[in-house]
């Protein structure tokens, strides 16, 4: 080799050296989730995604099981952060409301990737969890293997089987939407330490159930904000109205080994303290709930949420 192609290599080195690193660690490079720390690693989008070091689910737990016909699907992995949110919310929920069990459905499969079952779901950020209900003397109920569908007032009126299972055979149960349970899970959700909630996909008459039992129990504006920003109801989908679908930003290590937040980017345990009420969190509460709920129904929720828009 002549002094001048040496020199030439020589040159170029560090130039491939930024592109090789470059190769490895962005989310296109394949060799990227080699560069963690052994913690779980989601991988792409959550409709076009992976799953690496995943975490599981226990298919039992405190104030939760994973009911039979979900359990054969193997799809209780998660990355770390979901895992954890979801135990430690069950958990919350049974000791605030005893009696109480929630019934998660479908997480993501080992790896990942897609199913038959969803379009989403495929990198470890996405969780079902059927809806918390009541018997006609208010009793909380164990679920079963078949979900309900709730219609606007809270009424069970249909039964939701897994898909490829069949509808059972006995009436629908005198069972309701049990606002109290729900609406304690979705704030634990949303003011959880570990986890980001970037959408629960929710009915919209729910989520005007649950906003009210928000009210009711004098709930801070500020969650009350949140909780108006992030449940929304699908427009190409399910409306959702047998379970809630939540879904969970990328954790900020996972971004740079591959992990993408698909839609809108809104990173708010940073930002909410510092909004003004009542989107944010105020320094003192000198400002009337029902006056705060009202500018929130206003400025950020579409009228369904109002009583008259219940029937649409």
């Amino acid at each position: 080799m002549s002094p001048a192609h040496i020199s030439r290599v020589n040159a170029a080195a560090p130039f491939l050296l930024t592109v090789l690193l470059t190769v490895l660690v962005t989310p296109s490079g394949c060799a990227a989730p080699l560069y963690n720390d052994g913690s779980s690693v989601s991988v792409g989008t959550h409709a076009d995604g992976a799953l690496r070091q995943a975490a599981l689910l226990p298919l039992e737990g405190d104030g939760y099981v994973v009911s039979n016909p979900w359990r054969v699907r193997r799809s209780n992995y998660g990355t770390d952060e979901l895992v954890g949110v979801v135990v430690r919310s069950m958990r919350l929920v049974s000791r605030r409301y005893p009696g109480g069990t929630a019934a998660v459905g479908d997480l993501s499969r080992r790896g990942g990737g897609a199913s038959v079952e969803h379009r989403s779901h495929q990198s470890g950020r996405d969780v079902d969890i059927f809806y918390y209900a009541t018997d006609r003397n208010d009793r909380p109920i164990r679920p079963g293997d078949v979900m309900l569908r709730f219609d606007t007032d809270g009424k069970a009126v249909r039964w939701s089987p897994a898909q490829g299972h069949r509808l059972p055979g006995q009436p629908v149960p005198p069972h309701r939407f049990d606002a109290r349970r729900n609406w304690a899970l979705i704030r634990i959700l949303l003011t959880d330490s570990d986890a980001e909630v970037q959408w629960i996909f929710v009915r919209r008459p729910l989520i005007a159930l649950l906003m009210r039992e928000a009210v009711r129990v004098g709930e801070d504006p500020a969650v009350l904000a949140r909780a108006a920003m992030l449940m929304h109801q699908p427009s190409d989908g399910d409306p959702h109205d047998d379970h809630m679908h939540v879904r969970f930003y990328c954790d900020p290590s996972d971004r740079s080994l591959g992990c993408v937040d698909r839609g809108p980017v809104r990173w708010w345990k940073k930002l909410w303290k510092y909004m003004a009420p009542p989107f944010g969190r105020a320094s003192e509460r000198s400002y009337d709930l029902a006056d705060a709920f009202l500018r929130i129904m206003r400025t950020e929720l579409p009228t369904l949420f109002f009583r008259r828009s219940l029937s649409t």
